[in-house]
């Protein structure tokens, strides 16, 4: 919390008596515990009472953080699942007692730094989900998950770098008492035990890295840069044959002669025309009325063939 980091830095100068500088265990136990002799007495506050006095004292720090120096109230908030980062969180507590659930919900990964700016990642369960409220007029509230974690030095984390490949030994906890984690600080991961039965690889299990909703895990490796101009086909179609070629039409455009236009203005031709297209319809109309008559009188006789052959006694 950067608005923390100059309180911090005045304690350990006010508190650490020794001549030989704090290392960050010494630290982490001056803030918890206060300066203690060497026998074991305390003989110095602790940072949550060392900074509630000077709050008491000082009118110029901002009164949220006057407000937290309180503490906050015994009584918390527990929820079974909690929506945050494009992920559903689950507690334990709260899937085994729905053993129809069809996913895993309880996984989680936070990833720290140290000195030397090196990661390190810590995987564990989250076991139960609370809200914690501070004391006072202004609405203070933060969520933590409470969780269980695995050991992340080598001997119960190892990593297949070539492969990608993360396992977690279940069996192994972290040595120090820190289980709770912002739920803002965590992302989702999920287990899976081999199916083989070997006895080397059943304490352990491996590590699967959850999209966030609505989200596609990014290619990590270089030789495939991500482009966001990149086209993408939905449908492959074969390009046809290999090769290409190339038509010049340069020379043979230059050679292209007008025609002109079929156009006729001649009056002399137009009256032709008109002449030849009026003795066109006459003569369709002649053998039209040539072919009607030609046709009732086949009708007729047809008629007259029909009446002479009818015989009655026939039936």
């Amino acid at each position: 919390m950067p608005e923390m980091e100059d309180f911090f830095i005045q304690f350990e100068k006010e508190q650490w008596k020794s001549r030989l500088p704090p290392t960050e265990q010494q630290l982490r136990d001056l803030r918890l515990n206060g300066w203690k002799h060497g026998r074991g007495t305390e003989s110095g506050p602790n940072f949550f009472e060392w900074f509630k006095r000077k709050c008491q004292k000082s009118a110029s720090i901002h009164n949220v953080l006057c407000q937290m120096s309180y503490g906050f109230r015994t009584q918390v908030t527990s929820y079974g699942c909690y929506d945050i980062n494009g992920y559903r969180f689950r507690s334990e507590k709260y899937e085994k007692g729905r053993p129809g659930l069809t996913t895993i919900n309880t996984s989680v990964c936070v990833t720290s730094y140290d000195e030397s700016d090196n990661d390190l990642e810590y995987y564990g369960v989250t076991e139960d989900i609370i809200k914690i409220k501070w004391e006072g007029s202004i609405k203070l509230e933060l969520v933590l998950f409470y969780c269980r974690w695995f050991d992340p030095t080598p001997n119960g984390l190892r990593r297949t770098e070539d492969l990608g490949l993360v396992e977690i030994k279940h069996v192994a906890r972290l040595k120090s008492f820190d289980p709770f984690m912002m739920v803002s600080q965590v992302t989702q991961v999920y287990y899976m035990s081999y199916p083989c039965k070997k006895k080397e690889l059943l304490p352990w299990w491996v590590v699967y890295q959850v999209a966030p909703h609505g989200c596609v895990p990014r290619n990590t490796d270089n030789t495939e840069p991500m482009s966001s101009e990149e086209t993408i086909h939905d449908v492959y179609q074969e390009e046809g044959l290999d090769g290409t070629f190339v038509i010049d039409l340069g020379d043979a455009l230059d050679t292209i002669i007008s025609l002109g236009s079929d156009e006729i203005t001649d009056p002399k031709d137009l009256e032709t025309n008109e002449k030849a297209a009026v003795q066109d319809e006459g003569y369709d109309e002649e053998e039209i009325e040539e072919e009607y008559e030609s046709t009732e009188e086949e009708e007729e006789l047809m008629d007259e063939e029909a009446e002479e052959t009818y015989d009655p006694n026939d039936f």
